[in-house]
């Protein structure tokens, strides 16, 4: 079954980690551009403004030794002031809620490390809801720690949007976490992160349409940009050849008896989620109405275990079952909004969406290379991206024969 699907996972991990604004994202989405016009034609580019940064340095020491500890800025961190910053650190564990009442004022002043978790649990709470927290609590700095021993530091965005209050942010190793708690309970850094703005920064957006009989609209979508520490090949480089070769079995049986089919290839989703944000927000009101529902793939390998995150919308789960069944191919379903890809954008306008995602719950699959240097081709067996390609042409094909009322009856969302 398509044997160019492995050829354009090798081909988009070529490219690099494909950071949103390094230029590789943007060489690897006009290639994928190039890929779906060879599947029907009028793909177009859509370049869309998002907030680019990029830090000039950064430096992260123990004190009184002076020992030099591993550190990467969160994208979007604020910078410390000329001179550095100096401050006390305080250990709040996994960063939960708890964690952060239970400190209280020891926040104040102070930089607060907690620990990185696996995003793809019912449990995980996302880096930036730590950020907030840290934030809102007067913190000094945040530092957030790869659990993981010798994976090294993580990448990933603070959430920060241009001229917001903010703090530096970095993620450090495992071992450079051990040497602070180890220090005690009045261990201090000496901290230094000087970024800047990126004027006129735009992420690229592919599109194609394959009109079929009605004008509504079943969206595939995945986001081609990723982070510079590998090759970004679970996240995304899987999710976009598997929309590619979703897209050419799915087209050519597109047309009368059908709905339309749109692939989108979104950058900028990095950057909390700023390229399918920023698209959404500029198609007119009328073109929004025919998006009938979204199918986002990102991260679809690395674990043999598929689930659908299917973001409050109750009535795709039985969707989801039958593609299931048509396809062979096991789907488990996340009811509750996980917004953390481009499905939560959809979500947000009423749109029925799902991401479908590798590994859910599963902390010692592959899929925990996500962020980090490891995220490269060997990661990712053959097997699991055709398995979700069976799955992402199942569902493609149940919606786009579904009938109109079956469609607006997916609309149906938790309250």
């Amino acid at each position: 079954m398509d044997p160019a699907l492995m050829r354009d996972f090798e081909r988009i991990c070529s490219f690099g980690g494909r950071l949103a604004g390094s230029g590789e994202d943007s060489a690897a989405l006009d290639w994928a551009i190039a890929r779906l016009g060879e599947i029907h034609p009028g793909a177009v580019r859509i370049d869309v403004p998002f907030e680019g940064w990029e830090c000039d340095h950064a430096e992260l020491q123990l004190l009184p030794s002076d020992v030099g500890l591993r550190c990467r800025p969160l994208l979007r961190s604020a910078s410390t002031p000329p001179e550095g910053l100096e401050a006390e650190v305080v250990h709040l564990g996994a960063g939960r809620q708890s964690d952060f009442q239970a400190a209280g004022d020891r926040i104040r002043g102070r930089v607060v490390l907690v620990d990185h978790e696996y995003p793809f649990s019912p449990t995980h709470l996302h880096r930036r809801r730590k950020y907030d927290m840290a934030v809102a609590g007067g913190a000094a700095g945040f530092l957030i720690a790869n659990p993981l021993p010798g994976a090294g530091v993580l990448s990933g965005s603070s959430g920060r949007g241009r001229g917001k209050a903010g703090i530096p942010a970095a993620y450090i190793d495992r071992e450079s976490a051990g040497q602070i708690v180890s220090a005690g309970a009045n261990s201090r850094v000496r901290w230094t992160i000087t970024g800047k703005e990126r004027e006129g920064s735009l992420a690229g957006v592919g599109v194609l349409d394959v009109p079929g009989e009605s004008e509504d609209r079943i969206v595939i979508s995945a986001h081609i940009d990723g982070h510079d520490l590998g090759e970004s090949a679970l996240d995304n480089a899987t999710g976009v050849a598997c929309a590619l070769a979703a897209a050419r079995a799915l087209s050519t049986h597109v047309g009368q008896g059908t709905h339309s089919l749109r692939i989108c290839l979104f950058s900028g989703e990095e950057w909390a989620l700023a390229g399918s944000r920023t698209y959404l927000e500029r198609l007119d009101e009328s073109e929004l109405a025919t998006l009938k529902l979204n199918l986002n793939l990102d991260t679809v390998a690395g674990d043999d275990k598929l689930t659908a995150l299917i973001s409050d919308f109750p009535r795709l789960a039985p969707f989801v079952a039958s593609a299931a069944c048509a396809a062979g191919v096991p789907l488990d379903c996340y009811l509750p909004l996980m917004p953390n890809s481009d499905h939560a954008n959809f979500a947000a306008r009423g749109i029925p969406a799902l991401r479908l995602l590798a590994g859910f719950d599963r902390p010692d699959s592959r899929v925990n290379n996500i962020l980090s240097a490891g995220d490269r081709r060997p990661v990712v067996a053959e097997k699991e991206l055709r398995q979700a390609l069976r799955a992402t042409i199942a569902l493609g094909w149940l919606g786009l024969k579904a009938s109109a009322g079956e469609l607006d009856a997916l609309r149906i969302r938790l309250v």
